[in-house]
């Protein structure tokens, strides 16, 4: 019997990087990218309702930043596992993220090679 599909949150207020993001996740059987959201108030709300399994989180967008989202899902939410992305310089933002409680960190520059592992390293405790 196949397993369960890791269940994807994309988060960026860029929809190219979304539509790129959910096209290589939809390359692999094992994620299924439920919901989509430009912002993160919008994710907070949507990870309220849908409950992913991981959430891929831009930092910088409006409204609602990543940092702000991630304390605040992973406060009610606190197994969710986020991945933040970001194009901004890599070492001070992925500090951060992890020290807000993030499960993973990608460069955008690096989404093509490395999101989908990240994924799976995250979900089979690799990370």
């Amino acid at each position: 019997m196949p397993s369960k599909p890791i269940t994807v949150l994309v988060v960026d207020d860029e929809e190219r990087i979304r539509r790129f993001e959910r096209s290589l996740l939809a390359a692999d059987a094992k994620v299924s990218v439920i919901a989509e959201a430009d912002n993160g108030r919008a994710a907070a709300e949507l990870t309220r309702k849908l409950m992913p399994d991981v959430i891929v989180m831009d930092i910088s967008m409006p409204v609602m930043n990543g940092f702000d989202a991630a304390r605040t899902i992973l406060r009610e939410f606190p197994k969710t596992r986020i991945i933040m992305t970001t194009a901004m310089g890599t070492e001070p933002y992925k500090r951060v993220s992890f020290s807000l409680g993030a499960a993973g960190f990608v460069d955008k520059s690096c989404l093509g090679t490395q999101l989908v592992d990240t994924i799976h390293e995250i979900q089979h405790g690799s990370h």
